[in-house]
């Protein structure tokens, strides 16, 4: 059944003193300043040293680009549907058609790649100041949330309405699934909440960034678009549902906020994890072990979310049963050949064995009488350095 939610918005209600933790637990991240933990210390040794390297870059902006989305506006989110191809079929090559997991080059260069260039920079410098309090660190990043949210130059338009388009379809308008590229933009409420206690912090800023999100999720609760993501029953609901939460709290609609914490495990776990563990709709894609990994790995994200607002979904009937046994139903094939997997997964086998180890090292926190740390330890590969030690 779709929701139809009326949104209202109004600037009065938005406060500044907003100290929360959203995704990223920032009281487990103090702990870790004062940790003697050799991958921790690494790991903050990395994101100062990438902080460092990104200094003299150039922020990269959603109006420096090329290929502009079909209403002309530059500062339009503009991505196409990365599975989808020209027709060979057809003279002008369109409709485009699906080729699930194959990816169309023609999807590079455009506002995704920019968009994630953005998500990363804007968490290492988040993170470098939160554990050096170094204000260079903090100035870049205001100038990166100033820019894609503030400046009329240079800030995105609130909506993803030409996101993951697939030619020749909708009148060139983009797809319900575009609004999983959505899903950078998590790691903006903790990255202001961080930058907030510097000296580069403006009151007037914050209210404007939480302005603009008040106004995206106005538009991911109202549009086509966000009403069809809404009653998606795969990966796609669950980041929908995870970002429509996250989003509404930041902007402080605590009414949606509220609704989308409280019927998740209903809504999202419970009806694509079954009994045994399988993720029926994510098992039917060419990238069958991906997928699963990539929701479960959103699940834990919601896990995260509620507890730090006071909420123990996994407290919730099945909840910890279902998380549990999707797990588990995952471990016979990890460290083991692609050919091992009974289901597709066409590209990235590696990349997708690697994900899954840092589903195992966020389940542990949860389920430490399992064997899932030792799991990590022996078929992670990742560096000590990696910034998912500071913020899992």
């Amino acid at each position: 059944m779709k929701r139809f939610i009326c949104f209202y918005f109004c600037v009065m209600m938005l406060t500044v003193s907003f100290a929360q933790s959203f995704l990223w637990d920032r009281t487990d991240m103090e702990q870790k300043k004062h940790s003697s933990d050799e991958r921790v210390q690494a790991a903050i040794k990395g994101v100062v040293r990438d902080a460092e390297k990104q200094l003299a870059a150039p922020i990269p902006v959603i109006t420096d680009k090329t290929k502009v989305a079909p209403s002309g506006d530059k500062h339009d989110y503009f991505s196409m549907a990365r599975y989808w191809w020209p027709n060979p079929k057809t003279d002008n090559h369109l409709p485009y058609i699906r080729q699930d997991g194959k990816r169309n080059p023609e999807t590079e260069g455009m506002d995704r790649e920019t968009l994630g260039a953005m998500e990363k920079m804007l968490t290492v410098y988040s993170i470098a100041y939160f554990y050096t309090g170094k204000e260079a660190y903090a100035d870049k990043g205001w100038e990166i949330l100033r820019a894609w949210f503030i400046n009329k130059k240079t800030r995105m338009n609130p909506n993803m309405k030409y996101s993951q388009v697939r030619m020749g379809h909708n009148n060139n308008e983009g797809s319900n699934s575009g609004l999983l590229d959505g899903y950078s933009f998590l790691i903006v409420p903790d990255a202001v909440d961080i930058l907030s206690k510097s000296k580069a912090a403006k009151e007037k800023d914050i209210i404007l960034i939480k302005q603009w999100f008040a106004q995206y999720l106005d538009w991911m609760l109202t549009s086509p678009q966000g009403q069809k993501e809404d009653v998606a029953d795969n990966n796609h609901g669950t980041a929908y549902h995870i970002q429509v939460a996250v989003y509404a709290l930041f902007a402080g609609n605590d009414s949606v906020a509220q609704l989308y914490l409280n019927d998740f495990v209903q809504r999202r776990v419970l009806t694509q994890i079954e009994p045994d563990g399988r993720q029926p709709k994510e098992l039917a894609r060419t990238r069958a072990y991906g997928y699963s990994c990539f929701n479960l790995k959103h699940m834990f994200d919601m896990v995260d979310i509620c507890r730090m607002q006071g909420i123990d979904i996994l407290g919730q009937p099945d909840m910890a049963m279902r998380m549990e046994k999707a797990i588990d139903f995952m471990l016979p094939y990890l460290g083991k050949p692609v050919s091992a997997w009974p289901f597709m997964q066409i590209a990235d086998w590696e990349k997708e064995q690697q994900n899954m180890c840092w589903v195992l090292y966020r389940a542990n926190k949860y389920f430490p009488q399992k064997d899932y740390l030792r799991l990590f330890e022996e078929n992670n590969k990742a560096k000590p350095s990696m910034r998912y030690y500071l913020i899992y």
